[in-house]
């Protein structure tokens, strides 16, 4: 049985449909060199205009964007070279490879920052992330979902009202009303908070409230362990628990 990857997975979504998209990087420093300088391949557009002294980059009207093998549209696009900051908007919709994302706008705050804003959904093969608003730092290699959202793969999802992840560490954390399923573990839990680590054989901890379904059993604490990876089913520990039948 491989190991359930839930909360670490949806982070090299977040990461992959925010990579995918960030279509608008540079714009050309020069008109000699736009491809050798930005490395974009080709933008199109009803009308563009750009300062080559303020290095202010604006396209509108039925933006497409090819950029590093990906593909990205929109009503509107805009980007500075000299604060590698700017945005793409108009019902935002990315592809590069077998990573998609549908969202309202994305935002380029650095070289390395992007976000994510209004009905996000991205999806790379069976993963998928869905909220509001999801940021990312490549340089971090960091991803949040301030306003929450649902994570999901095919071994479960993964829903609470603040979520971050560290995609190196292979550790996540959600805060408030945190609720785990999965169905090939036979199991469901939630708590105030859940945090899952990754290289610690799939460890979850669920804390404030911690409760856990297995089986017929349900289990309740202040603060309980589930092991998710290489067995069959959940292996939880709780301390000082209740422990109910269902």
């Amino acid at each position: 049985m491989k190991a359930f990857k839930i909360i670490p997975g949806w982070a090299a979504v977040a990461a992959g449909v925010l990579l995918a998209s960030a279509v608008a990087m540079a714009a050309p420093e020069s008109e000699s060199e736009p491809a050798k300088k930005s490395g974009l391949s080709e933008l199109n557009a009803d009308s563009m205009e750009y300062n080559m002294k303020t290095g202010q980059m604006t396209a509108t009207g039925n933006v497409v964007i090819h950029y590093d093998g990906g593909v990205a549209t929109g009503a509107a696009a805009t980007y500075n070279t000299k604060t590698s900051s700017g945005a793409l908007t108009g019902g935002v919709v990315a592809d590069k490879g077998d990573m998609h994302l549908d969202c309202d706008r994305i935002e380029f705050v650095s070289k390395t920052q992007m976000v994510a804003i209004g009905n996000v959904h991205g999806r790379k093969q069976d993963k998928q992330v869905v909220g509001p608003r999801v940021e990312y730092d490549s340089g971090e290699e960091y991803a949040r979902m301030p306003e929450g959202g649902t994570l999901s793969t095919k071994d479960g999802s993964f829903t609470a009202d603040y979520i971050e992840g560290w995609s190196k560490e292979e550790r996540a954390k959600g805060v408030g009303n945190a609720h785990i399923v999965s169905p090939p573990k036979d199991f469901e839990g939630g708590g105030d908070e859940a945090e899952y680590f990754g290289k610690e054989n799939g460890k979850l901890v669920l804390t404030g409230n911690a409760w856990a379904i297995q089986g017929n059993n349900m289990l309740k604490s202040g603060r309980m362990t589930v092991y998710l990876s290489e067995r069959d089913k959940a292996e939880t520990v709780a301390d000082e628990n209740e422990e109910e039948q269902k």
